[in-house]
């Protein structure tokens, strides 16, 4: 009888520091957060994201995947799927694309997924993760309170989030 309580804290023990194994911090290369640090941050990634898709970002959000396969992405998938719904009830346009896709791109953001979330004139109100922690389930949802927002004084970069995401580091 005490072989089964012994095999299930194992197994939880196990399991516990397999899924923190998972959990890296969005920003593990740095790059976002020294890209960030430089003036007129904010409109520059709008302009390469808007000249890359040649198309204006206002009232937008910008779904960013990876090509690869990665774990965290399929984990996410059901999140991502939320938040754009969420994003077409405010009367906003869901985007999505590769990081691989829009160069330089990945010289920034150094995990996916993330998510650009653009205000009514255009300008970048939220860059980051989808979530935070374990799974980043949508539970743990950081974007959700920057998608309906009409103006922003600045962008939100979350550059200590720490979750499961798909890291090019």
């Amino acid at each position: 009888m005490t072989v089964i309580p012994i095999w299930l804290i194992t197994v939880i023990f196990g399991l516990f520091f397999a899924s923190k194994s998972t959990e890296v911090l969005f920003d593990a290369s740095g790059s976002l957060y020294r890209a960030s640090i430089q003036p007129e941050f904010d409109s520059k990634f709008s302009l390469l994201i808007s000249g890359a898709l040649d198309k204006p970002l206002a009232k937008s959000v910008v779904h960013i995947i990876s090509e690869d396969d990665c774990l965290c992405q399929l984990t996410a998938s059901r999140h991502i799927h939320e938040v754009k719904d969420k994003v077409s009830r405010f009367g906003k346009t869901n985007i999505a694309v590769n990081v691989e896709d829009i160069p330089g791109l990945k010289d920034i953001l150094s995990s996916t997924p993330a998510i650009a979330v653009f205000d009514l004139e255009g300008s970048l109100a939220y860059l980051g993760p989808y979530s935070t922690g374990i799974g980043c389930l949508s539970g743990n949802g950081t974007v959700e309170p920057y998608l309906d927002r009409t103006a922003t004084l600045g962008a939100i970069i979350p550059l200590e989030a720490t979750g499961c995401y798909c890291s090019k580091v």
